[in-house]
């Protein structure tokens, strides 16, 4: 298990020079990113196409590409062979994790640090780029788990994987979880404090956890999160699955 303070880590420029970066995990093998996206305004993204999933929540500002514009406090997901060049007219900052690579058209320059050149795919005009996601309209359900409602944002149906991304509220004082995570899970704590094996995380952070991992989840003063799930998370008394799988 690893966390990371947002607070403490640098910002770093990214290709076009125009937004900047706290990357928290990059493999330019496997397309995979995780970390926090800060764009000047009246800067773009550069045409890119997403080969794999891609998942951001705006944290403040907006981005508009053809479809839309997508606003602080929603949820946007990139399906593979989403194509798009996003606009930041007021600025803007987003949690942002990839799961697959992005390529470029040759010669083009966009934000993603581990962007390829490549041949892009024929474009599907039937396909949207973005599909978002208000968080707050998303209805907070009660969970098995005291003190824990969960809103349910994105199950990856027709993505081939089965994984979960979910938002999380502790309530103070919210007793310890102890949950055996199946597969790789990513925490962002957007605000309020989340005690991870008795380790004060304050947001804004990140908690990665590696598969096969426990850990005991609590809070004292209440926190709110977005969860990545690759795969179930268990109460190792009870049973009860922490992210909705199976929900």
């Amino acid at each position: 298990m690893s966390t990371y303070s947002l607070e403490a880590l640098p910002w770093r420029d990214m290709p076009r020079g125009t937004a900047r970066e706290k990357c928290v995990r990059r493999d330019d093998e496997a397309g995979r990113y995780l970390g926090l996206i800060a764009f000047d305004p009246l800067s773009r993204s550069g045409v890119h196409q997403h080969l794999g999933t891609a998942t951001s929540y705006i944290l403040s500002g907006s981005l508009t590409d053809h479809q839309l514009t997508a606003r602080e406090g929603q949820v946007g997901i990139n399906l593979a062979g989403a194509t798009h060049d996003a606009v930041s007219y007021p600025g803007c900052l987003l949690v942002s994790r990839l799961e697959g690579p992005v390529v470029i058209p040759d010669g083009g320059l966009a934000i993603h640090p581990h962007a390829s050149a490549a041949p892009l795919q024929a474009a599907s005009p039937e396909m949207p780029p973005d599909i978002m996601v208000d968080l707050a309209a998303a209805l907070p359900i009660p969970t098995r788990f005291g003190g824990v409602s969960r809103r349910n944002l994105f199950d990856y149906a027709g993505t081939g994987d089965d994984r979960r991304m979910v938002s999380l509220t502790l309530w103070p004082r919210a007793p310890g979880l102890r949950v055996h995570h199946s597969d790789i899970t990513d925490l962002f704590v957007m605000a309020g404090d989340l005690r991870v094996d008795g380790e004060a995380v304050s947001g804004p952070a990140f908690v990665l956890i590696e598969p096969d991992r426990e850990v005991t989840l609590s809070s004292e003063w209440g926190c709110c999160l977005l969860a990545w799930a690759e795969g179930p998370a268990r109460c190792v008394e009870t049973g009860a699955e922490l992210y909705g799988f199976g929900a």
